[in-house]
């Protein structure tokens, strides 16, 4: 009985550590030799890596209160050793089997989980030809006993607006909180080339290449992205980035090359709450914005998309001009941005460019006059009028709009 104790003590201190481990920590593992690398392999079924577990606890759990309850049978004539028998062997699975492995597991989950990723992986194996039977059996109950039960989401929308209607009275606040909301709301809305720092705007580079020579080639000065932004060696395609902001000196000076991560690759009619998800989902800071060729028009970074959630202002002349996209003069006067959206104008002056192609003001005038505007351009779309003022470095358009009737 005690070994049998011991059997389920270690699979409860199993489950709790391989499935205590965010994100990040297992994205580390991949540093961690052999045994991370195995216990990597294991994370990637974690519905086979339970099953497995559960299975064999099931077991070990029913041996020792069947053992448990024959010598309390056998002690039938000492009902007094009989009852305690029986007792203490539940205390005993509750507190050494499963609270106190459990709650010593959960405090360093990566160090535990390495300490069973072995035993594990071998009674992974040994049960492989009866999970295919178990996973069968799961699938049938649950297209007998609830076939209409959907995944719940994590949050919903609603849930949101509860929260800002029962959080603090205090005006400001408010205001915050329901401007959080609606940039949250509109990421479903909008379009990764809404977002996306334009290709033209980023500064890349071909390995190899050391930290001196970026630190030279960008003379001091972090990019306007604040990541270093790695290509193929044969292209222009942007394969991995590292954010410059993030890591530490001695990182730099000892693992240069081993800092980069891979980026994701995302088409750019996409969502921006989708890539966000995917962001999220792979650990990974960069998406990589495609269009219909499988051509990079830009990029889009974990930065922009916080950014956009709590600014006051969505879009992407803050991020890369550090300028208002709207700046009021008079009544019916405004000064704006070539990178200013379309559908900014469209919720401020209720006017619809569906008609167009294009996503930003820059893309809206250069379809509408069929070349790259220049100084002294006027065009008038519905109630609005632009007027270009000055073209900028990088082709960067300053527009008057006016509204008139």
């Amino acid at each position: 009985m005690l070994f049998l104790l011991i059997c389920s003590a270690f699979f409860s201190f199993s489950e709790a550590a391989l499935f205590s481990l965010n994100q990040s920590e297992r994205s580390a593992l991949v540093e961690k030799g052999q045994f991370g690398k195995l216990l990597t392999r294991l994370l990637e079924n974690p519905e086979r890596l339970l099953n497995s577990i559960l299975l064999v606890n099931l077991f070990v759990n029913v041996l020792f209160f069947t053992l448990a309850s024959v010598t309390a049978f056998q002690l039938k004539d000492h009902s007094g050793l009989a009852w305690g028998i029986g007792i203490g062997s539940l205390l005993a699975i509750i507190v050494f089997a499963e609270i106190l492995p459990k709650n010593i597991s959960v405090k360093a989950p990566q160090f535990c989980s390495l300490l069973v990723c072995v035993p594990i992986s071998f009674l992974v194996r040994i049960l492989q030809p009866v999970l295919p039977v178990l996973a069968f059996l799961n699938l049938l109950l649950r297209r007998l006993v609830y076939p209409n039960v959907k995944t719940e989401p994590y949050l919903h929308v609603g849930d949101l607006e509860r929260a800002v209607a029962l959080s603090d009275n205090d005006a400001a606040l408010l205001k915050r909180e329901q401007r959080s909301l609606q940039n949250i709301v509109s990421l479903s809305d909008m379009e990764a080339a809404e977002l996306m720092r334009p290709r033209s705007w980023l500064k890349t580079f071909r390995p190899p290449i050391t930290f001196d020579q970026v630190l030279t080639e960008l003379g001091g000065t972090l990019p306007r992205s604040g990541y270093c932004l790695l290509t193929e060696p044969d292209s222009e395609e942007i394969v991995s980035a590292l954010s410059l902001a993030r890591v530490t000196a001695d990182k730099l000076e000892t693992a240069w090359e081993e800092q980069f991560e891979d980026v994701i690759y995302v088409p750019w009619s996409t969502s921006v709450a989708e890539v966000f998800d995917r962001l999220q989902r792979t650990d990974r800071k960069v998406a990589v914005v495609v269009n219909e060729f499988g051509e990079t028009t830009g990029i889009i970074t974990i930065d922009d998309i916080i950014t956009t959630l709590f600014t006051r202002e969505q879009g992407r002349s803050r991020g890369l001009l550090n300028r208002r996209e709207l700046k009021r003069l008079d009544r019916n006067r405004w000064h704006l941005t070539g990178l200013t959206s379309l559908r900014t104008l469209e919720r401020k002056f209720n006017v619809s460019f569906r008609e167009y192609s294009s996503l930003t003001v820059s893309g809206l005038l250069r379809e509408i006059l069929e070349r790259f505007p220049r100084a002294g351009d006027v065009c008038r779309v519905a109630s609005l009028q632009f007027s270009v003022i000055d073209v900028e470095e990088d082709y960067e358009l300053v527009v008057h709009l006016e509204s008139v009737p």
